[in-house]
């Protein structure tokens, strides 16, 4: 039996597979940019499907247990952990991508300086 979110995720799988393929497979830094990019705003067309695939398909997912009209369905003793450890990997991921950010920068500078000596 097929599960509709599972099946969208992925499908989602897939594409960001292909943008990192994509990104690799064309040597001019400026045309695989821009056809990344073009590939991730088709590929976000599926966010969206994945979102609400647990209110259109009645398959594997319960449906929302946090964020309902009612309040939380979760017993506070799982929701408090649950909302730390997502605030601490939404901080770990800002973390890693500024350090990211900041080592992409260094590589172009260090580029630019090793073509300026060559020439």
């Amino acid at each position: 039996m097929w599960d509709g979110r599972l099946t969208s995720f992925l499908l989602l799988l897939f594409l960001y597979l292909g943008y990192m393929a994509l990104g690799s497979a064309i040597e001019d830094e400026t045309r695989a940019a821009r056809a990344s990019a073009i590939l991730a705003i088709v590929g976000a067309v599926n966010l969206p499907i994945i979102e609400f695939s647990v209110e259109w398909w009645t398959t594997l997912h319960q449906g929302e247990s946090i964020l309902r009209k009612g309040g939380p369905a979760m017993s506070e003793v799982f929701l408090w952990p649950l909302l730390l450890m997502a605030l601490g990997y939404t901080l770990l991921f800002f973390i890693l991508w500024i350090i990211r950010i900041q080592t992409e920068i260094l590589n172009r500078r260090a580029r630019v300086l090793m073509l300026s000596e060559a020439l």
